[in-house]
């Protein structure tokens, strides 16, 4: 295990400075497109190639995320406890590799609308959200090279009661992202796309389903396999329950204040919406009954 650790480490720092570097130069090539894409003026085969360079910085950081996610769960799971700097790592970083989504998408809509003569009011969000991508970056990188202190590990920890709790942080987290985003369609319908909603409804569970993936490869590796204890089965039985009756609740209202567009909108979100719903009460349900403990 240990010298997994210095595999990743390392790995995780290269890729980290990787990462730094092609931002910077991300930002040198928006620096020299951008006045030319909102002036509608021709871009060279040479300036248009640049794009290229910028789908590999979002790989690589898609890569240095997903590489810190990783040695933030693997450290958490023999933690003391869980801190509060713990949990500001963890969503940074889902937050962060989920905005690389936002990245493809946004520099998809300012080329179709630069071709189309349209404004492009997507550079006002891009480069805020790569300016926090790129500070996320300099964060992951020093606590890749002075973080994950052994005085905050314990040998042993029950059941995966760690990784289980972190589960219920990504599990919060993306159910934030997915009901927000959901609900926006309400706001903005003509941007309601089927397409749209599929991509975004995989898109955001991502950071969930991998985190419940490695929290189930370490259950399977138990010996005895016993995937709850007896105080998270009743924890987790009383979020069904709590999630069951805020979900119905919530349908309820639903339809009944969309009774007279039953066509409109809401046939393409109620389902994202409810089911973004669902594993943000469900996650949020085993947290307090786990605190309560």
């Amino acid at each position: 295990m240990k010298k997994l650790e210095k595999i990743l480490r390392f790995f995780s720092i290269v890729v980290g400075f990787a990462s730094a570097v092609f931002f910077v130069a991300d930002a040198f090539i928006f620096a020299q497109l951008r006045p030319k894409l909102v002036a509608f003026e021709t871009i060279s085969a040479a300036e248009e190639g640049l794009m290229n360079w910028v789908g590999i910085s979002l790989v690589l950081f898609l890569t240095f995320c997903l590489l810190s996610l990783l040695r933030i769960t693997m450290y958490l799971k023999y933690a003391k406890k869980i801190t509060i700097f713990s949990l500001f790592l963890i969503v940074i970083g889902v937050v962060a590799l989920l905005f690389v989504f936002g990245d493809l998408a946004l520099l998809s809509d300012i080329g179709k609308q630069y071709k189309h003569g349209l404004d492009q009011p997507e550079w006002l969000l891009l480069f805020p959200i790569m300016g926090f991508q790129f500070t996320t970056i300099l964060i992951y990188t020093y606590i890749h090279f002075f973080g994950f202190s052994k005085d905050n590990q314990v040998d042993h920890v029950a059941r995966d009661s760690n990784i289980f709790l972190i589960v219920q942080y990504v599990g919060v987290v993306c159910g934030l992202m997915g009901t927000a985003g959901s609900g926006l369609r309400y706001m903005f319908p003509m941007a309601t796309i089927p397409a749209h909603m599929v991509a975004t409804l995989v898109t955001l569970m991502v950071p969930y389903v991998l985190i419940v993936g490695y929290w189930s490869i370490n259950k399977l590796q138990e010996k005895p396999r016993q995937w709850y204890d007896e105080k998270q089965m009743q924890d987790v039985g009383k979020s069904a329950f709590f999630t069951l009756v805020l979900s119905v609740i919530f349908m309820m209202v639903q339809f009944t204040a969309n009774y007279d567009d039953l066509a409109g909108v809401i046939r393409m979100v109620w389902f994202p919406q409810t089911l973004f719903l669902i594993l943000l009460f469900f996650s949020l349900g085993n947290l307090y009954f786990t605190a309560r403990g």
